[in-house]
């Protein structure tokens, strides 16, 4: 019987210890990064697979997207107190995606506040299990509650908080989801753009509107930011929205060239292959499902 207890006590400390020996990268002098790999979630991975940032307000942490986990905004806070030991004043979820908030409760249950869109009230679905429940393993979702935004807005705001102004500007349109939101700050110029921009792999438009997209990189350029940080994909620079915005410019011109020719959509599906994206990760994956999607969109122009 001991021996059995021993065994059992044995696993609840290793499911509640789970680490991801996240390593953050300094983007700019405030601002530093988690970057996760670009792949699909599974059990190797645990869905570390999204970028999650930290910008430092001088009297503690802001946190952007508290990405998979429970155990994963651990990991990822441990690492930021080696660089600086800060308390986190605020935790900012960009969108609905559960790769990007998951984390929450981790916060929540110190009474840090958690701020995102209102569409967490109408598109989060919590009588589901998460995708991350259902693909990575449990030893790194113990302890994960999924946990939604303790306030919610419907509007850009800005926020002052230590030594940052925030600008947190949502797209007008429906673009990657129906509300996705961005942090500006305007002291270093660096734009945390969470998945409107990726990079490294293949962007995803299912649930999305490739027309709203695009216009929400048009007004994203007009911030001038030096940094643009994506969801997906190590590039930071002020080009970092280059391929995704390449890749679907190219595919409305050619779906539309498709609609005018007559074709119906699973002819501009096989059509529409656009090879030189081959290269990107998750192509094979997403690409036809990106051409699908839009085709809806755009045929009703």
């Amino acid at each position: 019987m001991k021996t059995l207890l021993g065994i059992l006590l044995l696993t609840a400390t290793s499911l509640s210890a789970y680490d991801y020996a996240l390593k953050p990268v300094r983007v700019s002098s405030d601002v530093h990064c988690f970057f996760g790999k670009p792949e699909i979630m599974d059990k190797t991975n645990n869905g570390n697979i999204v970028n999650s940032c930290y910008i430092d307000a001088g009297e503690g942490y802001v946190v952007v997207d508290t990405g998979p986990s429970y155990s994963y905004a651990e990991s990822a806070y441990k690492a930021m107190k080696k660089i600086k030991s800060l308390p986190v004043k605020l935790v900012i979820n960009t969108h609905i995606h559960d790769d990007h908030w998951l984390g929450n409760n981790y916060f929540t249950e110190q009474g840090i506040r958690v701020l995102g869109t209102d569409d967490f009230k109408v598109n989060a679905d919590m009588s589901e299990p998460t995708r991350m429940q259902t693909y990575i393993s449990s030893e790194a979702y113990a302890k994960t509650k999924p946990t939604l935004p303790s306030e919610m807005i419907s509007s850009d705001t800005t926020l002052n908080i230590g030594n940052q102004t925030l600008e947190l500007k949502i797209a007008k349109h429906k673009a990657h989801t129906a509300k996705d939101m961005v942090v500006f700050l305007p002291k270093s110029k660096v734009l945390i753009a969470a998945d409107l921009v990726f990079n490294d792999r293949l962007p995803s438009v299912r649930g999305g509107d490739i027309n709203g997209w695009l216009t929400a990189l048009d007004d994203l350029d007009k911030l001038g930011a030096v940094h643009v940080i994506g969801g997906h994909g190590n590039r930071t620079d002020k080009d970092a929205a280059r391929m995704t915005r390449e890749y679907f410019t190219q595919m409305r011109n050619e779906i539309r060239s498709a609609i005018a020719e007559g074709l119906g959509i699973d002819d501009t599906i096989k059509k529409v292959t656009m090879e030189s994206y081959q290269q990107y990760k998750l192509y094979e994956g997403t690409h036809r499902h990106n051409v699908e999607a839009s085709y809806r969109v755009l045929e009703w122009e």
